[in-house]
């Protein structure tokens, strides 16, 4: 009966990491923006974009719409309270073949915190990023 129990313990737990192995959990997220009023959440990104090397290598998960650049980027943009300011942080799909959003739609992203340099500009991106 032992031997069956340590079975059975070690199969359950092989089952639970291969379940959970790879993905982006809720859990996993060291900030999330989706629990928060808007008002929060607009004060965060500005913080974020203020102060990145508070952020960098930080799992972040938020909600907004999405937003294409002329330039090809995708970004998840949020509002002030009253709507009538906006942020926004870039994201890069994990899967390179995945579609992303039309512009406008509501999404849910998460991914890594990232900063990189284009020309005389500091850019601000989640990178691997999921769409939940």
């Amino acid at each position: 009966m032992k031997k069956f129990t340590y079975f059975l313990l070690a199969v359950c737990t092989m089952i639970t990491f291969t379940a959970c192995g790879g993905s982006k959990k809720v859990s996993d997220v060291d900030v999330d923006l989706t629990t928060m009023s808007s008002t929060m959440v607009y004060s965060y990104v500005a913080d974020m974009l203020e102060n990145p090397s508070d952020y960098k290598g930080q799992l972040v998960r938020m909600d907004g719409d999405s937003n294409t650049t002329h330039g090809g980027t995708h970004s998840c943009i949020v509002y002030d309270a009253l709507g009538c300011c906006t942020e926004g942080i870039e994201y890069i799909l994990a899967d390179e073949e995945a579609d992303y959003p039309d512009d406008g739609e509501g999404i849910t992203v998460v991914g890594t915190f990232a900063t990189y340099t284009k020309g005389e500009g500091k850019y601000f991106v989640l990178i691997d990023a999921v769409l939940e």
